[in-house]
């Protein structure tokens, strides 16, 4: 049992996930203290909710590396793609988070001189969101390496990088659709058909077509290179390991 949680790469897995809810902590208390110049309620406090999406992945992917080790293949199979369903839907949410940068330059004042770059307050407010975002990106990342790894197990490492890509393809058009059409994962589980109607409607524009495509190039882009990055990282840990 030892070797086949080593297998699945704990308990480097377990260190990683701890330091990743440390750092969702600060981040947490980053959007609680960050207030308006004029006071008030902080005005950040739905990211709590949005980084608490982002950790529903991570959660499908530990329950998932947990379902692999059954023995019996018919209830490993009856379980695994019910839970990579739900993993699959979750999955958009922990990227997600790099879209909220936006809401600093929507929700901050703007002084009488304009240059509110100036204003360390700004940079406090920005440096919040971009913590938040890149706690995201790191969520997802490491969400998507531990499915891949059971995919490249079971098919070979073909079938895990063809698996990875569609992924963040499918995750990058999620993300617009939420951003954008403001649908979400509950959405899609709650009305699946309302979901498929409304959303065939809006890309009968093709000026909305050419906003998705150029939206999701870029967050493709974004996450495959924060992918490649910790992917190329974890294969440099075990190949100095094994030297």
């Amino acid at each position: 049992m030892r070797q086949t949680f080593k297998e699945l790469g704990y308990p480097v897995k377990l260190y990683l996930y701890i330091a990743l809810f440390a750092a969702s902590v600060i981040g947490m208390k980053y959007v609680i203290d960050t207030q308006l110049p004029g006071g008030g309620r902080p005005p950040y406090l739905f990211l709590i909710w949005n980084t608490f999406l982002a950790w529903i992945p991570l959660g499908m992917a530990i329950a998932l590396d947990f379902i692999s080790l059954i023995p019996s293949r018919p209830a490993r199979w009856g379980l695994m793609l019910p839970a990579g369903l739900i993993w699959l839907f979750f999955y958009p949410n922990a990227a997600y988070l790099i879209t909220d940068m936006l809401h600093p330059f929507n929700r901050y004042p703007i002084s009488e001189t304009g240059k509110f770059w100036l204003e360390m307050s700004f940079w406090d407010h920005l440096f919040t969101l971009f913590f938040v975002a890149l706690l995201g990106l790191a969520l997802a990342s490491v969400s998507l390496a531990s499915v891949h790894g059971l995919v490249r197990r079971a098919w070979g490492s073909a079938a895990g990088w063809a698996f990875a890509i569609a992924v963040l393809l499918l995750s990058s058009f999620g993300i617009y659709l939420g951003r954008f059409i403001r649908w979400n994962s509950w959405d899609l589980l709650r009305s699946p058909m309302y979901v498929v109607r409304e959303t065939a409607a809006y890309f009968a524009d093709p000026g909305n077509v050419s906003h998705a495509l150029a939206f999701c190039k870029w967050i493709f882009i974004i996450t495959l290179f924060c992918y490649v990055v910790l992917y190329g990282a974890g294969a440099m840990r075990k190949r100095v390991g094994d030297l």
